[in-house]
């Protein structure tokens, strides 16, 4: 398309202080995304770490260990642009920052400037709150960076961003400053739970709205999969432009990584491409899959060997997914071979003796049945 750059999304199915797998998820997405020409990257709200670290976040280990870290993902940044998520401490005090990285060098790191304390979601315990319109540079190691409020410039566009809860805030959005400063993108990598029809309220208010209200692209990111058993991200990734979704990728997949881009034509934004969605919002396919996802990632993550339920109706998506794809019996099997080692069951490619090793069903007797028998 011409004078269109191609933006993307890449969620991640992250683990707090899995280092190795974190870092390998945004690395195979970065390289995904470079083969697809992607120019501008974006991974959802502390990728790197997990979202889930929790008092940890008050540390100093954890925000060097998360920079040390991201010196393994530098290098691969080249000819593209990527923004990944992680903590940084400044004076003893923890922040929520976005790290844009472009041709293998740091050139700023965004700061968040509104914490979500409602819910399930604690901020304020762990992270202050970055003040509007402040940019200062800090020094870690030998690197001397700009972070706060920025706004970037590449491929003839202005970019900046809205971290999760900032989208939400009314009057206090980030976006107003930005759109007076002439952004073309905002970009809102999010760590926001799970909930029944949370994705269209996100489609509704953070992207309609914002690229409307802004008169820009927004692009949404969101963390993917049960991360630490107490909350179940979708891996919700929209594209929008001037008041309409341009794009939405399938939420809550079983995968280590799911990219999403999007061809945007900024100087005629009514020569961009709007795409169907292929996301399926039905309430009961939602749940089913948001159940079988947190399911099968809590069983990997916690090398647990099974399950045990009292009365078995389970649709089971996550074993039938996993032999999903292009449909070459090869492929499935090799799906399948990997799935048993993962969970060290005897190798298969019958999904209901995958069900019978990994599922224990006990029927529950009642008063009525005993009377009957």
């Amino acid at each position: 398309m011409d004078n269109s750059i191609r933006i993307a999304g890449a969620t991640a199915n992250q683990t707090p202080l899995d280092w190795d797998n974190n870092v390998a998820n945004i690395i195979s997405a970065i390289e995904n995304a470079k083969k697809e020409g992607v120019q501008i990257l974006c991974f959802p709200e502390l990728s790197l770490t997990g979202y889930g670290c929790e008092d940890l976040f008050l540390s100093d280990w954890l925000s060097e260990n998360a920079w040390h870290h991201l010196q393994r993902i530098i290098p691969t940044c080249t000819k593209i642009i990527a923004c990944v998520g992680l903590p940084i401490r400044i004076n003893k005090i923890t922040y929520n920052g976005v790290c844009v990285i472009e041709n293998q060098k740091i050139i700023g790191i965004t700061l968040k400037q509104n914490l979500a304390r409602d819910g399930v979601h604690y901020e304020p315990r762990w992270f202050d709150a970055w003040p509007s319109g402040k940019v200062q540079e800090i020094k870690i190691g030998s690197q001397s960076i700009q972070v706060g409020d920025l706004i970037y410039e590449a491929f003839g566009i202005k970019f900046g961003f809205e971290i999760c809860e900032d989208a939400w805030r009314k009057e206090k959005r980030p976006g107003y400053r930005l759109a007076s400063r002439g952004i073309d993108l905002i970009m809102n990598p999010s760590a926001s739970h799970f909930a029944m029809g949370k994705s269209e309220l996100r489609e509704l208010e953070a992207v309609i709205d914002g690229s409307q209200k802004f008169n820009c692209t927004y692009l949404f990111v969101n963390l993917l999969g049960n991360e630490a058993g107490r909350m179940i991200y979708d891996g919700d990734i929209i594209f929008g432009q001037c008041g309409k979704i341009i794009k939405i990728a399938e939420r809550l997949v079983i995968k280590s990584f799911h990219l999403q881009w999007c061809d945007i034509n900024f100087k005629n934004p009514e020569l961009t491409e709007v795409h169907p969605s292929i996301d399926n919002k039905e309430r009961n396919e939602e749940f089913a899959r948001a159940t079988s996802l947190a399911l099968f990632d809590y069983l990997r993550k916690s090398r647990a060997r099974g399950f045990v339920l009292s009365k078995w109706r389970s649709r089971l998506f996550s074993m039938r997914n996993i032999g999903s794809g292009n449909g070459a019996q090869s492929v499935r099997f090799h799906r399948h071979t990997k799935f048993c080692s993962t969970f060290n069951i005897p190798v298969t490619d019958n999904i209901k003796d995958m069900v019978g090793a990994l599922l224990t069903c006990a029927y529950q007797g009642t008063k009525i049945h005993r009377k009957l028998h």
